[in-house]
């Protein structure tokens, strides 16, 4: 790991040895040597450059240049040419024709610096960027095959940290940029797609249609989306068609997916064993219910995890696409099919979309332009919580079936507090469908060579259906009535922006571009459910509710709206001094009249170093240095609707001797209710070194957020529990680092390329609550981070030893022991201590490629250190250790022949075991291999005469490898006994181009 870490930062090794030795041939492949050719490599200053690649084209014939740039090279004849490249610099190729001596000056490649970025209502150059911004190209999406476009940011973007929101197919992603800052508000990043707001999960994208990601992780930068910026936002930009040949893409995986760490629980014997011990008795007739005793004088016992869980789930990708076009029209057609099946049946998700996306120039001042997205969904959702614990806890001697075959409810007559998890999972049906219509079109018209107003328009329709059912032999309902539910949502929004763009350079110098905006959301929102129960047959499910009796309805109705004003200055001098101001005005629908607008003011500075003359004498080996500083306001709107008037609630009452329905406040109103404010301070440096074999950039900043959005509890005495009001301050802060290296470039055609990116965050509460005092019973402290784990701390197993000092501490040899820390001789709250926080304190993206005439390995590996998980799975679950229930075998209980453990002893049924909790605070931190892909692109030569354009086969390994001391399910997702366990995917696929 060391090596790959700091293998960026060695020069080029064929480049050191050149130094110190003359060139030298290369063995070639061909027969006949007739020219010596010889010359000199230079820079565009005349200095000689040493390591540059020079072969003979179409061979493996070549050479590099010694410390002076100086080469010689036999080739076949006259008619030979000669490819010259180095890393920095723009390839040249030259026919040797009658020159015995052949010297070449190669230009800078510019093409680090003058890659394109994309920024809220327009695209910059990135040598002009000065906010902090990074870059996610297609490339890189396309090198990790995924299910939706949030898990393309994990481990790719220095500050961004994105963890799994569940593992059940089709989840999606926990996206936190730059840490969290609000304690009750929002903490998502805002998701702009094609120019336009994008609300609910990114799962609806295809992966394969996006061309670029862009985080905008500054104020400076994403300030211009004022209220809604406050955690960042998420540019998503779509490919889009160019002109030329029409061309046909098909890209296409098939995998199989397996778990990735199963919590093994104890076996029959092992079982047998813990409840000997726990019930202090051998007596088989006491220990086992009947049927328990005849499956284990039988030999028969039950593996109820691998009844539940299926090896060699199938997960699958397929997506066409047409594109091309001419001067005027260019366009994009996609068809993407998805489905992931779960590795608990039978559960999965499923998902077809059509992308068709059009630009027309009608003449030279006026075009149009469309992105659209339909998309459908289905997701089969499984009862995990019930169903894994149930087969983590169950008696391994149960019967799955009776004598006739069927499913039993409960396997042991005896328990019936946990039922069968494979009846679970026959009887229950949970299907949600997704259907969703999202355009962005625009209108643009240019009104004079330097001026262009733009007019865009996204409507977005979102309609969902869930159906459930769940039968009468489920856990939930043990034998009762069955019950159907039907839910129904539909959402239907709109942005509509008038943006006008002035960019014009003066006197070749200085650089002059203005943006504004004025822009309009609106979002409503309705939902009906209806649930029922009780019906004739099972076949109803939720398709003919009036069949049973009606349970419960509701029905619900939101209605926001959000008008904007924005200006931005980019001001570029010389292309060495560069200004952005900004500030955007955001007025909110939900908040009240008093406050209902809040501005939004930001700058930022760059100083490009690199162009100043007295950096030049260190351009030999400095390509690029440019100084970043930014300061800024942005806002968090991110409240429901309505939150600031007062409620109603309906109640039951006797008017008389007569029932009846009448309501009254159930909260009070908070008119000056106001935007959470973050400002945020944001230095960085981004440098280039070796011709930009070696780039990167560094980042510090810190970000204050005050008027926190929060429910402040009230006196009993008022007839109401709290109120929202802007109450507290948090702080954030931390630093980013990025780099990018070409580690090998030879002329044998290896290549080894490494992106790294680290990142610190540290968030802590800065004020609290009217008085300013600490909130115990949310476990919120001034000082510390915004969410903490607060409990007595572990110290260990009572000894027989220690009895005397256990007892007077009401505890017993065998038990847990905790600290005392007021050390007043007893064991209460006073003694909670605050043991972690879930927030990492470091994260890093690591991926190493490796390429060699047309072969390519890449190895992409991403580690969250230093949190902490509250785990069910090593405490409450545990169920006191009394043997009613199974236990996972890494569960090592304390007896007295076994007394160095980290668990206490067996506790009779029913007794509690004093201070369990204090086991489920462990450490989460982790380093997983997140892919290795070994890819082919074969050589056009071998398939020109298949009219192929392109064609790259590959095979993939996600999530092979996960190094942790956490024995759950999953450490990002999987800390609870009944979370849905986490998937290693190995999958097989071809890109092809016609």
């Amino acid at each position: 790991m060391l090596l790959l870490l700091f293998c960026p930062l060695i020069p080029h090794a064929q480049t050191l040895l050149a130094a110190n030795q003359t060139s030298r041939e290369i063995s070639g492949s061909y027969s006949v040597r007739k020219e010596l050719v010889s010359g000199r490599i230079t820079d565009e200053k005349g200095v000689g450059i040493p390591g540059v690649n020079v072969v003979e084209k179409g061979t493996t014939n070549g050479t590099i240049t010694d410390s002076e740039g100086s080469y010689k090279l036999t080739v076949a004849g006259p008619g030979s040419v000669i490819v010259v490249s180095f890393l920095g610099y723009v390839s040249q190729e030259r026919q040797v024709g009658s020159n015995a001596v052949l010297d070449i000056q190669l230009a800078t490649d510019n093409k680090v610096l003058s890659e394109v970025i994309v920024v809220g209502y327009g695209t910059q150059k990135k040598s002009d960027v000065t906010g902090a911004i990074s870059q996610i190209s297609a490339e890189k999406v396309k090198a990790v095959p995924v299910v939706s476009a949030e898990q393309v940011l994990q481990g790719q973007a220095a500050g961004v940290d994105v963890v799994a929101a569940g593992n059940a197919p089709g989840s999606g992603m926990t996206v936190r940029v730059r840490g969290q800052r609000s304690i009750q508000a929002g903490n998502d990043p805002l998701y702009v797609v094609d120019g336009i707001p994008f609300d609910g999960g990114l799962n609806q994208i295809s992966p394969n249609d996006i061309q670029s990601v862009e985080v905008l992780k500054d104020a400076s930068a994403a300030a211009i989306y004022g209220s809604r910026a406050a955690n960042g936002v998420v540019l998503i930009t779509t490919k889009r068609g160019s002109s030329g040949k029409t061309q046909v893409s098909v890209d296409s995986y098939y995998g199989v997916q397996n778990i990735q760490n199963q919590v093994k629980v104890l076996g029959a014997e092992d079982f047998l064993s813990f409840r000997k011990i726990a019930r202090k008795t051998d007596n088989l007739n006491v220990l086992l219910a009947p049927e328990e005793l005849a499956n284990y004088r039988a030999g028969k016992s039950v593996n109820w995890q691998d009844l539940l869980l299926t090896q060699n789930a199938p997960q699958q990708n397929h997506q066409i696409g047409v594109s091309g076009g001419n001067e005027k029209t260019k366009f994009l057609v996609s068809l993407n099919y998805l489905k992931q099946n779960g590795i608990i049946k039978p559960s999965d998700f499923e998902r077809g979309s059509l992308r068709i996306n059009l630009d027309h120039q009608i003449n030279k001042t006026i075009k149009f332009g469309v992105s659209s997205l339909f998309t459908r969904s289905l997701t089969n959702t499984v009862d995990v919580g019930n169903a894994l614990v149930a087969a983590s806890q169950i008696s391994p001697l149960g019967d799955v079936r009776d004598a006739d075959g069927k499913l039993l409810l409960y396997p042991t007559q005896s328990e019936q507090l946990v039922a069968n998890p494979m009846t679970d999972i026959a009887n229950n049906i949970n299907k949600t469908w997704g259907n969703r219509v999202f355009l962005s079109l625009y209108g643009e018209l240019a009104l004079h060579k330097n001026l262009t107003y733009r007019l865009n328009f996204g409507p977005d329709l979102s309609f969902t259906k869930n159906g459930r059912y769940i039968g009468s032999e489920t856990n939930a309902k043990k034998g009762g009535l069955d019950e159907g539910q039907s839910n129904r949502s539909d959402s239907y929004s709109y942005t509509l922006e008038n943006v006008l763009r002035y960019s014009k350079i003066f006197e070749e110098k200085h650089n002059l571009n203005v943006t504004f905006v004025h822009s309009i959301q609106n979002r409503k929102y309705d939902y009906t459910n209806v649930s029922a129960q009780g019906f004739p047959t099972n076949l109803v499910e939720w398709q003919k509710l009036s069949s049973g009796a009606i349970k419960g309805f509701d029905t619900g109705f939101e209605d926001w709206k959000l008008l904007s004003y924005m200006a931005r200055v980019n001001y570029g001098f010389n292309e060495k001094y560069l200004v952005t101001l900004a500030a955007r005005m955001d007025g909110s629908s939900r908040f009240g009249d008093r406050n209902k607008f809040g501005f939004f003011p930001s700058a930022s500075l760059a100083w490009r170093v690199i162009e100043e003359d007295w950096v030049q004498g260190a351009t030999t080996w400095l390509s690029d240095l440019k100084l970043r500083a930014s300061y800024g306001l942005v806002g968090n709107t991110a409240i429901a609707p309505y939150q600031t008037l007062g409620g109603l609630s309906r109640s039951a009452y006797l008017f008389g001797s007569n029932p009846a329905l009448g309501f009254g406040p159930s909260s009070l109103p908070s008119p000056d209710l106001k935007w959470e404010t973050s400002r945020q301070f944001n230095i960085g440096l981004d440098f280039g070194i070796l011709k930009n074999r070696v780039t990167g950039s560094a980042e510090y900043y810190m970000t204050n957020t005050d008027d926190l959005l929060l429910s402040q509890a009230l006196p009993p005495t008022t007839g109401y529990a709290n109120i929202m009001t802007n109450i507290g301050a948090t702080r954030n802060q931390g630093f980013e680092l990025s780099l990018q290296s070409t580690n090998i470039n030879s002329s044998s055609g290896f290549k080894w390329t490494t992106d790294l990116n680290l990142a610190t965050n540290r968030n802590k509460i800065r004020k609290l609550l009217t008085n300013n005092t600490n909130d115990v019973g949310n476990a919120w402290f001034i000082g510390q981070p915004i969410q903490v784990y607060y409990d007595h701390r572990y110290q260990g197993i009572w000894q027989a030893s220690e009895a005397e000092e256990a007892k007077k501490y009401e505890r017993q040899v065998g038990q847990i022991k905790v600290e005392d820390v007021n050390a007043d001789g007893k064991i209460n709250a006073d003694d909670r201590v605050i043991l972690g926080s879930p927030f990492p304190k470091w994260t890093g993206g690591l991926t190493n490629t490796f390429g060699y005439k047309g072969w390519s390995l890449s190895v992409f590996v991403y580690a969250r250190q230093n949190f902490q998980i509250k785990s069910d799975l090593y405490s409450s679950n545990l169920d006191n250790l009394n043997s009613r229930f199974n236990i996972p075998v890494f569960v090592d209980y304390w007896t007295p022949e076994n007394p160095n453990t980290r668990y206490p002893r067996t506790e009779a049924i029913g007794t509690a075991s004093p201070n369990i909790s204090s086991l489920g605070y462990v450490d989460g931190s982790y380093v997983r291999v997140r892919t290795i892909t070994l890819s082919h692109t074969f050589a056009s030569s071998l398939i020109q005469k298949a009219k192929i354009q392109s064609l790259r086969v590959y095979g993939s390994l996600n999530n092979p490898f996960n190094f942790t001391n956490f024995k759950g399910w999953d450490t990002e997702a999987g800390s609870a006994y009944g979370s849905y366990p986490s998937t290693k995917l190995f999958l097989l696929g071809v890109n092809l181009t016609l």
